[in-house]
């Protein structure tokens, strides 16, 4: 393919070069799906920079640069012809320079940008990052690591902590996370969830720093509930309200389950008994409509009734054999058990209370209170207990319903809003290293895994000024090899 004039100074635009006579584009050519850009310095006469003699060509080297911006959907290559020089007078050697080219790359100065840039969509594997910028995997990992290393944030007033399973080896199975409730910003990410680790994090931490969080918000886990009053001496425990209520919902998970094992086991005997009746031996028992609903519709008590879509339209319920509506299957179900119905009427009580509005701590206390009297004498054990759970973490719970102004991409069309403190948004967060690590199939780097989360979801992340030289990076982390026998 022949070029113009005017197609040489748009590639030399393009690698940013001065259309001056310099540089010169010798040939575009088109191979498939592939374009090679041939570009070469124009020839003049090079002094030596040590001793100012005329230098004396050597020769030319053709190099094949990578450049991963597409022109008219193609990949496009850089056939870089790149004369070496050598000085006669003093033995000094040195090669034609090109702005877009560093010495021994086989790509353009730009590609490690392309690469971060493509670095923050967590929903890509290093690999189809490193197959899209025509490069190996360990290339690109090398890019990203020389050029992200991002800090921890400074501590906010509130944060949420919680943590997330990355299973990258024995001590790094579950990393902690610390997340700016306000902002929803990852703080930082630590190796893993261990007393001595987290001691030796934070208090590292300048004591002037620790004293000005407020609150920490977390599950029911009793090491993350002691923290305030470990690391943060003015901050108060929020017990997140989804797990409160996961408490309930899986007590009544489980009180389901030993229902539908009390049906199984009369389904069994009455296969026993139809097998000695009828001399035969058969072993599979076809599901009874009571295991049917067990199985398939625990929503009707586990789920909030003003979520439930209530609907009249009828249908025929093919393992059930019968026609059905939402009102008969709930009726259905409840019928199952004596308790259901108690059982649900009373995790709606606490659901209520939940999701009240309430003008002030007092009237959350006083309706706390009022509700934990009423299950400490129900004849439901599982509400019982649960009384008990209140009483023991009243007060996180109580903090819970504070409200503070925060600044997420959330809140719509509102740059600021107040909302309830709550794990909600940590619980969103860590959906994306799950993600990540099933993309990647696995994890076996946590800095590489962290700087890569980090870099993902944090609002305008910045790049080190100086990259790590491949030196720092590349460490030798594996066993010396021990003494073995060669086969003869």
């Amino acid at each position: 393919m022949e070029h113009n004039t005017n197609q040489n100074s748009n590639y030399l635009a393009l690698l940013n070069l001065a259309d001056d006579g310099t540089y010169t584009v010798t040939k575009i050519e088109i191979i498939g799906s592939d374009k090679f850009v041939y570009i070469e310095k124009n020839l003049k006469p090079t002094l030596c920079p040590m001793c100012q003699s005329r230098m004396h060509s050597k020769g030319i080297y053709v190099r094949k640069v990578n450049h991963p911006i597409s022109q008219d959907s193609m990949d496009t290559y850089l056939i870089v012809r790149q004369r070496r020089w050598v000085c006669k007078e003093c033995g000094h050697t040195e090669n034609d320079s090109f702005p877009f080219l560093d010495k021994y790359s086989h790509s353009s100065n730009i590609t490690p940008y392309l690469i971060l840039n493509a670095f923050k969509t967590l929903t890509k594997s290093t690999a189809e990052i490193a197959a899209q910028f025509n490069i190996s995997d360990s290339t690109a990992r090398l890019i990203f690591k020389r050029y992200v290393d991002l800090p921890r944030l400074p501590l906010p007033e509130y944060i949420s902590i919680d943590e997330v399973y990355l299973d990258i080896s024995n001590t790094e199975k579950y990393a902690f996370v610390i997340m700016d409730f306000s902002t929803g910003q990852i703080i930082d990410i630590i190796h893993n969830r261990w007393h001595s680790t987290l001691e030796s994090y934070f208090l590292s931490i300048p004591l002037k720093e620790r004293l000005n969080v407020k609150g920490v918000i977390s599950d029911a886990y009793k090491a993350y509930l002691t923290m305030p009053e470990e690391f943060f001496p003015n901050a108060i425990t929020i017990l997140d309200s989804f797990h409160v209520v996961k408490v309930i919902i899986s007590q009544m998970n489980a009180y389901i389950y030993k229902v539908m094992k009390k049906y199984k086991k009369r389904d069994e005997q009455r296969l026993k008994e139809k097998n000695h009746d009828t001399n035969r031996d058969d072993k599979s028992i076809k599901p009874s409509k009571e295991v049917i609903l067990l199985q398939n519709y625990k929503w009707v008590i586990l789920k909030n009734r003003d979520e439930i879509n209530y609907s009249t339209k009828r249908y025929y319920h093919k393992m059930l054999g019968m026609n059905v509506d939402t009102f008969t299957i709930e009726k259905m179900f409840l019928e199952l058990d004596s308790n259901f119905e108690k059982l649900r009427d009373l995790k709606e009580d606490y659901i209520e209370f939940n999701n009240q509005e309430y003008e002030s701590e007092l009237d959350v206390l006083t309706n706390l209170n009022t509700l934990i009297n009423k299950y400490k004498y129900s004849d439901q054990s599982i509400f019982s207990d649960f009384a008990l759970f209140l009483i023991k973490y009243k007060e996180p719970i109580v903090n819970s319903f504070i409200k503070v102004k925060v600044y997420r991409k959330s809140a719509r069309t509102e740059q600021e809003y107040y909302a309830r403190l709550s794990n909600g948004p940590m619980e969103s967060f860590n959906r994306k290293p799950k993600d990540l690590k099933r993309e990647s199939r696995g994890f076996s780097d946590f800095n590489y895994t962290r700087n890569r989360i980090l870099w993902a979801t944090r609002d305008n992340p910045s790049v080190r000024g100086i990259p790590k030289s491949n030196n720092e990076i590349k460490k030798n982390k594996g066993k010396k090899r021990g003494p073995y026998n060669k086969k003869k």
